[in-house]
């Protein structure tokens, strides 16, 4: 996922993008096929090529392009075994941590390891993300993906309750992690486990879907020295754009010289399209660009909570 070459090689994970809604992960093997509705593609011969190529099945009619993968692409593509984070609360969590190449994140639970492997890009080559996973069977999930990804040199995967006793302590943790999230069922837990691992001025996030969740780690973040705590919900809104007919009647304005061109301003916009005449009045079809947002739109994911540990403000 990390790696930087333009040529796709044996054994790469590689998109194939037959649309916004048709993306499939594949391994590329010389001996495999990939068979989709729009037609077979070998993968000998899908070897060698650039990322970005444009595909023609070897029946010649169906095409894809096949491009490199990335934590964004891995979001839309990956098996969901919990619900996950999608691109944009994770570019906020990212960017609120003050994560970069360097820093030692935790992370508990992993889940489908969605956020992991943004994070792990992120603070590659010389950081590391420590994540932790109570539910066995999405431990050796992860684990794999990681792995398959060329991921794991950057993500320590442990199989334990963020709440027990044991917490965030590992033998390769001290006092020096920059970031920790949480997300939990009860973030306030796990509060004092992360207070062990973190130093003065460490961040902490914590995701959570319902309001009274937030409530209670608020008041945790409060009484545990922690500053600069805000909850914020991060909600996408999507405009319509699109040329939109009219019918304008050309009727004299004392106040504007209508032979002067200079007058129009919407020259960039707007489009006449033929004439037309009501009562012996002269008028013109146009076309307008116009924009709306979208009646319905993805909406509330989750809250996200932030807060800075510093012990001795």
């Amino acid at each position: 996922m990390l790696n930087p070459s333009k040529i796709i090689k044996e054994g790469d994970r590689v998109v194939m993008y037959n649309g916004k809604d048709n993306m499939i992960v594949l391994t590329m093997d010389s001996t495999g096929v990939y068979n989709s509705k729009f037609g077979s593609y070998r993968h000998k011969n899908i070897i060698g090529k650039e990322y970005g190529s444009k595909l023609t099945s070897d029946n010649g009619i169906g095409f894809c392009h096949v491009i490199a993968m990335t934590p964004e692409l891995w979001s839309i593509t990956l098996d969901h075994r919990t619900q996950i984070l999608f691109n944009l609360d994770i570019s906020t969590i990212i960017f609120n941590l003050e994560l970069k190449n360097g820093s030692r994140a935790v992370e508990s639970g992993t889940g489908s390891g969605s956020l992991s492997s943004s994070i792990a890009r992120t603070v590659a080559p010389k950081g590391h993300l420590f994540t932790f996973e109570f539910h066995e069977e999405r431990v050796k999930h992860a684990r794999k993906d990681f792995k398959d990804n060329g991921l794991d040199q950057y993500i320590t995967v442990t199989h334990r309750d963020a709440c027990g006793k044991e917490g965030f302590l590992r033998d390769d943790i001290n006092n020096d992690i920059d970031a920790v999230f949480l997300d939990l069922p009860s973030p306030w837990d796990a509060i004092e486990n992360a207070i062990a691992v973190m130093h003065d001025g460490s961040m902490l996030c914590s995701f959570s879907p319902c309001i009274e969740q937030v409530q209670n780690t608020c008041l945790k973040l409060a009484d545990s020295k922690f500053q600069e705590i805000k909850t914020i919900e991060v909600l996408i809104r999507t405009f319509d754009t699109r040329l939109q007919e009219y019918e304008e009647l050309n009727l004299s304005n004392p106040y504007i010289d209508n032979n002067n061109d200079s007058n129009n301003n919407n020259n960039n916009i707007e489009e006449n399209k033929g004439k037309f005449e009501i009562g012996g009045i002269e008028g013109f079809k146009k076309d307008k660009l116009l924009s709306r947002p979208f009646t319905e739109a993805r909406g509330h994911t989750g809250y996200l909570t932030f807060a800075r540990y510093l012990p001795n403000a």
